[in-house]
C-alpha cells in the first residue's frame, strides 16, 4: 500500500473524524430542540440543499484536477487565473439562481409541505457561499496542501455549530439550523486565503476556461447520480408519508453518512494522486489501495449499524428516535455498494485527460 495516500488518507480521515463529532452533535442538538416533526422538515431541507449545492461539489472537483497538473509544474500564476476567473462567474451563476430560487420559494414549499417559504430561500443564498468554498477548497487539494484541507473541514463543521447554538437560542430553530449552513461555508471561506497566497496573479493572459466547464458538467452528472441515490428518497419519503417518519429516516441516513465522511477522505486524497499521473499502472494501484481501504472501511460500519443500531440512535438522538434503528440496518449494507460507487467514480473522473 501507497504509504502517501495511507498517511494523507489517514490525515483527512481525521479530521473527517473531528468535524464528524462536530456534525453530530449538530444533528443531536437540532433534532432534540425540533422534536420528529420538525426534524423531519429539517432532513427534507437538508435533501434540497444537498441536492441544489451538488455544482459546488463538481466545480471542486474540476479545479482539483487542473490544479493539479499546474501544481506538478508550478504554475502558480494560471491558478490565482483560473481561481479569479472562476470566482467571478460563480458570483454571476449564484446570483441568477439565487433570484430562480427566490421566485419558486413558494411552489417548492409546497411541494414539500413547509410552512415557510424563506426556508428555501435561505438554501439559495447557501449555495453560493459553497460555491465560493469549493474553489479554494479545490486549490488546495490540487495542490495536495491536506493538513490545511484538514484544518479547513474541522473549521467549517465547528463554525456550523457554534452558529446552530447561537441561531437557536436566537429562537430562529429550522430557518437557523439551515442558515448556519451558509455561514459556516462562508467563514470556511476566508480562512483559505492566507495559504493561497502563492497563486497571486502576476502575469495577466487569457486563461482557457472551456475544458474546464465541459468537465465541470461531466463531474456534475455523476455527483448528481450519486447524490439522488442518496438523497432522493428522503423528498419521496416526505411527499408520500408523515413528516415524523421523514425525521425517523433523516435519522438514520445522517447516522448512515458516516461511512461516506470516511470514503470521501479516501477519495479526496485518491482524485489528485490519479489526476497528476500519466501512468495507467500507477494509476491502477493508486486505485487498489483506495478502494482495499474503502471495503475495510464501509463493511466494518455496516456490520456495527446492523449488530446495535438502536444503541447508535439512543445514544445520538434519545428515544423518541429509536423507530429508525430499523431503518439504519439496512442503509447501512447500502452504503457499502454506495461507497465502493463514489470511490470507482471519482477514479474515472480523475482519469480523464487534460486534452479532452
Amino acid at each position: 500500500m501507497s504509504a502517501s495516500l495511507f498517511k494523507n488518507s489517514s490525515m483527512v480521515t481525521g479530521s473527517i473524524i473531528i468535524s464528524s463529532i462536530s456534525v453530530y452533535i449538530f444533528q443531536i442538538i437540532t433534532a432534540r430542540v425540533l422534536g420528529p416533526e420538525d426534524y423531519g422538515v429539517f432532513g427534507a431541507l437538508m435533501a434540497l440543499l444537498i441536492i441544489f449545492t451538488l455544482p459546488a461539489g463538481a466545480i471542486g472537483s474540476a479545479i482539483t484536477k487542473f490544479v493539479s497538473k499546474l501544481n506538478s509544474k508550478e504554475d502558480f500564476n494560471a491558478i490565482g487565473l483560473l481561481r479569479k476567473k472562476l470566482t467571478k462567474d460563480v458570483l454571476i451563476f449564484g446570483s441568477i439562481f439565487l433570484i430562480i430560487i427566490t421566485l419558486l420559494s413558494n411552489s417548492i414549499a409546497h411541494l414539500l409541505k413547509i410552512k415557510e417559504n424563506i426556508s428555501v430561500i435561505i438554501i439559495g443564498i447557501t449555495i453560493i457561499f459553497s460555491m465560493l468554498l469549493a474553489i479554494n477548497k479545490g486549490i488546495i487539494q490540487g495542490m495536495k496542501r491536506f493538513k490545511v484541507y484538514s484544518l479547513n473541514f474541522i473549521i467549517e463543521s465547528f463554525s456550523r455549530l457554534f452558529l446552530l447554538i447561537a441561531l437557536l437560542l436566537l429562537g430562529l430553530r429550522i430557518n437557523g439550523a439551515i442558515l448556519s449552513y451558509g455561514m459556516a461555508y462562508f467563514i470556511a471561506f476566508l480562512c483559505i486565503f492566507p495559504y493561497i497566497k502563492k497563486t497571486k496573479v502576476k502575469d495577466k493572459y487569457e486563461i482557457k476556461i472551456k475544458k474546464i466547464y465541459k468537465f465541470i458538467l461531466i463531474v456534475l452528472m455523476a455527483n448528481i447520480f450519486i447524490q439522488l441515490i442518496i438523497n432522493l428518497p428522503t423528498l419521496f419519503v416526505k411527499y408520500f408519508y408523515s413528516s415524523e417518519l421523514t425525521g425517523y429516516w433523516a435519522a438514520a441516513l445522517n447516522l448512515a453518512r458516516v461511512t461516506l465522511f470516511f470514503v470521501t477522505g479516501i477519495s479526496f486524497v485518491m482524485f489528485p494522486e490519479v489526476a497528476e499521473k500519466e501512468n495507467n499502472i500507477e494509476r491502477k494501484n493508486v486505485f487498489r489501495n483506495a478502494l482495499y481501504l474503502v471495503l475495510g472501511t464501509s463493511i466494518f460500519m455496516a456490520f456495527l449499524f446492523y449488530l446495535i443500531p438502536n444503541l447508535f440512535i439512543l445514544l445520538l438522538y434519545g428515544k423518541e428516535f429509536l423507530k429508525a434503528g430499523e431503518i439504519l440496518k439496512w442503509m447501512g449494507i447500502a452504503m457499502i455498494g454506495i461507497s465502493v460507487l463514489h470511490l470507482y467514480i471519482n477514479y474515472r473522473l480523475a482519469r480523464i485527460e487534460w486534452n479532452n
